[in-house]
C-alpha cells in the first residue's frame, strides 16, 4: 500500500531538506514523495534535482511561481498508478518516523475510512493540533470550523480514492485550503486519531500557506472569487457550506471596520 507524500516549497530549500529527510527516515517504506517547487528563479534549488539519488522522490518545478495551491494540484495529477493515499507534508514541517506506519496502522485497524488526521506539534513537543475526542469522526466544516471543536493544523491522510478529481481552487494562489477539504467531506468526515505525526518551528510569513497571515481584505477578495468559480457553484446548495460562508464574511466585515 503505498503513500503518496505531497510537498510545495516556496524559497525554503533548507527546510525542505529537513523534510526529504525524515521521509527518507521512515520506518514504512512503501511511498512517493512528490515535490513541487514554485520558486523556479530561486538558485538554491539549483543543484537539488542531482542531489535526489532515490528513485521514491520525484521533483518538479513550476515554470513561474504559480502559487501553493497550483503546486498541490500538479502533485495531484503526477501520482503513481498505485498510490493508495495521499498525505501532505508542508516544506518546513517534517514527519516522525513513525508517521507513516502509524497511518498504515490506522487504515488496517479501519478499512472503511477513508479520511485520516493526527497531530502537527511544535518541536518542544507542545501541540498545535487540539480536539476534544479522540478516535472519533468529525465533520470537517461543521464540528471543526464552525463549533470548534478541535483546532490547529493536521496531518491529513486521505484515500486516493475519495480524492479521485477534487482539487484545490485553480483561481486562488494560495490558502481557502478549506473548499478542497469540504468537497471531500461531502463524501467522508475526518477521523481523528491522537498521534504526533508532524513537527513544526511554526509558520514562516514568506510562505503564504497560512491562512490567517493574509490580509482581512484578501480573504474577503478571495471569498468572492470563489463563489464566483462556476464549478462551485453547487456547493451553495449546501447548508453547512452557507453556514460557513456567512460566518466568515461577517467576520472580516467586522475586522475591516
Amino acid at each position: 500500500m503505498k503513500f503518496s507524500i505531497i510537498t510545495p516549497t516556496y524559497r525554503r530549500r533548507d527546510l525542505l531538506e529537513r523534510a526529504i529527510k525524515s521521509v527518507l527516515s521512515q520506518t514504512y517504506t512503501d511511498w512517493e514523495m512528490i515535490i513541487v517547487n514554485d520558486s523556479p528563479d530561486d538558485p538554491k534549488y539549483q543543484n537539488l534535482a542531482s542531489s535526489i539519488t532515490d528513485p521514491r522522490i520525484r521533483y518538479y518545478v513550476n515554470d513561474i511561481n504559480s502559487g501553493v495551491n497550483y503546486s498541490r494540484n500538479r502533485a495531484l495529477d503526477n501520482l503513481s498508478r498505485d498510490s493508495a493515499w495521499v498525505v501532505f507534508l508542508d516544506d518546513d514541517d517534517y514527519f516522525v518516523p513513525d508517521a507513516l506506519a502509524e497511518f498504515n496502522k490506522l487504515i488496517t485497524a479501519f478499512p472503511d475510512k477513508k479520511w485520516f488526521m493526527t497531530n502537527r506539534a511544535y518541536a518542544d513537543g507542545i501541540l498545535e493540533t487540539r480536539f476534544r475526542r479522540p478516535e472519533t469522526q468529525y465533520s470537517f466544516i461543521w464540528e471543526y470550523l464552525i463549533l470548534k471543536r478541535g483546532k490547529g493544523e493536521m496531518t491529513q491522510c486521505i484515500s486516493t480514492k475519495l480524492i479521485n478529481g477534487i482539487r484545490f481552487s485553480k483561481r486562488v494562489k494560495q490558502g481557502e485550503e478549506w473548499l478542497f477539504y469540504y468537497q471531500i467531506e461531502l463524501h467522508e468526515k475526518m477521523y481523528y486519531h491522537n498521534h504526533n505525526s508532524t513537527l513544526t518551528d511554526g509558520y514562516d510569513e514568506v510562505s503564504g500557506l497560512n491562512f490567517r497571515k493574509r490580509s482581512r481584505s484578501e480573504q474577503f477578495k478571495t471569498l468572492l472569487t470563489l463563489i464566483r468559480e462556476g464549478n462551485q457553484l453547487h456547493l451553495l446548495h449546501h447548508p453547512t457550506f452557507l453556514i460557513y460562508l456567512f460566518m466568515r464574511l461577517v467576520r472580516l466585515c467586522i475586522k475591516t471596520q
